[in-house]
């Protein structure tokens, strides 16, 4: 398999072309008729991932640092109160006082750094 190289093109049309590349479906083998054939793959078995298996946990915005990706959050675990750091994409819609949930971490190490949220982002400020 050939690969031509061309670098006088702008480097948008040279990411297209390298994505279509490493998208294109591969073929193996040849039938007698002459036709390509794709193999068949077997599906992937899914693994259940850790947060599919841990309860959501609500939390409330305390504070909003001046990192623009983290979140400070409270919630409740038998009446007594934590504070956790939420990873969002972007903070400039939260407002303290809003709630969320979110799956709490199963492992202590994992609850000491700041917890992944994959949800819905607010979409203008404070608002759900």
């Amino acid at each position: 398999m050939e690969v031509e190289i061309r670098t006088d093109l702008p480097a948008k049309i040279r990411r297209k072309e390298k994505y279509a590349a490493v998208n294109e479906p591969r073929k193996t083998g040849f039938s007698p008729s002459g036709t390509t054939q794709n193999p068949v793959k077997a599906p992937l078995e899914q693994q259940p991932s850790a947060s599919a298996n841990a309860p959501l946990v609500e939390v409330e915005v305390l504070r909003i640092p001046p990192n623009p990706r983290l979140v400070i959050c409270r919630y409740c675990v038998s009446g007594e109160q934590r504070r956790c750091m939420v990873r969002v994409g972007r903070n400039n819609n939260f407002v303290p006082g809003m709630k969320f949930s979110l799956a709490e971490p199963s492992d202590l190490v994992a609850r000491a750094r700041p917890w992944e949220y994959s949800g819905p982002l607010p979409r203008r400020r404070g608002r759900w």
